[in-house]
């Protein structure tokens, strides 16, 4: 009798047992994406329990950035609020001043119109965006509800007796850590908001200059360009550019506060304005007329002392000329970066450009602090 052959019966064997494996294969693959996808609606839940406060608050939450509203304060109000109102909390974006000319080009893009003015922030629940400073921030805000305040610079001198949110993070826009809360409450930013968050990392990096941006304010210009549908992400900051570099029908005084900060420095009161050209002649000039211009803002502002920057940083070029308005500044600029610029009789000039928040302030602040008030 002839013994049938054995091989179809291996061969079903290993089938079964490749099967097995493909099949564990396949449900261990399903149970780590179970676990991951687990383990990230823990993470959006235990990111999103610090707003657990704002449940308690009664009426409209206002979020604003400081005076002289540049984009990183417009966009970054306007996501945030956004992204509070996707997440069942009413929350509105304000402006303190009229938005620069980038600014308006960038809401332009967005479809958006200029978020309203606030002039007193007093009894009013608030969230402060791109500055802890009450120097820089709203009339009144001393007898308001602050409830967080977002910010890449220094912590400042704004402080609530509440429970606060305070999210402060060294990256080159306030709009990228507005970035990061989305995803961290697991919340896509719709396009207008990609649009308004992606104009301001772009405005305060110098299109991701590699000294003023980090990872991820590059990891978010990527996301945010998708997001907004833009495809061409230098033709885009070429435009804003342009209209920043555009003060077209605006007085010196006009210009000197279209990007102007005020701090508190020990015991004096200084503000700093930050002026764009495009070249060196259109820069001197500018310095001259900031010159004739920052000492008649003194009386109006209470400034103890008053500064400008006017930067040139396209293509290749990258320089700021430091302007004093009076001896007293000439002085602190001299001991701050006497070694490091030239003095040209009007201004110092140094390059590469310098940073307001990360190389003035600092350079000034050490100076200011090393001999009292006169």
């Amino acid at each position: 009798m002839k013994q049938k052959s054995r091989v179809p019966a291996i061969i079903c064997i290993l089938i079964l047992i490749v099967a097995a494996g493909v099949g564990g294969f396949f449900l261990g693959k399903n149970k780590e994406a179970e676990r991951f996808q687990e383990e990230t609606n823990i993470n959006i839940q235990l990111n999103r329990s610090d707003l657990k406060e704002l449940e308690e608050i009664e009426g409209t939450i206002y979020v604003t950035g400081h005076k002289s509203p540049d984009s990183d304060t417009v966009g970054s109000s306007i996501a945030y609020a956004a992204l509070l109102r996707a997440l069942g909390y009413d929350a509105v974006p304000v402006v303190l001043g009229n938005v620069n000319h980038e600014s308006a080009y960038v809401l332009d893009a967005a479809g958006l119109e200029t978020p309203e003015l606030l002039e007193d922030a007093a009894g009013l629940n608030m969230i402060l965006v791109d500055h802890s400073e009450y120097a820089q921030s709203a009339e009144g805000m001393k007898d308001a509800k602050i409830i967080s305040i977002i910010d890449h610079h220094g912590d400042g001198t704004v402080m609530s007796a509440n429970p606060l949110i305070y999210d402060a993070r060294p990256v080159g826009s306030t709009a990228t850590i507005v970035w990061l809360r989305y995803r961290n409450y697991g919340i896509q930013p719709d396009r207008q908001s990609a649009i308004m968050m992606l104009g301001a990392i772009l405005s305060d990096t110098k299109n991701l200059q590699p000294n003023a941006s980090t990872f991820a304010d590059r990891e978010a210009v990527k996301v945010l360009s998708e997001l907004g549908g833009i495809t061409d992400i230098d033709a885009f900051y070429q435009e804003m550019y342009k209209a920043l570099l555009s003060y077209e029908g605006m007085t010196d005084e006009e210009i000197f506060f279209t990007d102007y900060k005020e701090y508190e420095i020990g015991s004096r009161k200084v503000s700093v304005g930050s002026i764009n050209a495009y070249d060196e002649e259109t820069a001197k000039d500018l310095a001259a007329r900031m010159r004739k211009t920052m000492p008649l803002t003194k009386p109006s502002t209470g400034m103890d002392m008053s500064f400008a920057m006017v930067s040139i940083q396209h293509d290749d070029i990258s320089v700021t000329y430091l302007v004093p308005s009076d001896e007293a500044e000439e002085e602190v600029l001299k001991a701050a970066f006497g070694n490091e610029a030239v003095y040209d009789g009007t201004s110092w000039r140094i390059e590469p450009c310098v940073s307001r928040k990360a190389a003035f302030i600092p350079a000034i602040t050490d100076v200011l602090e090393s001999y009292p008030k006169e």
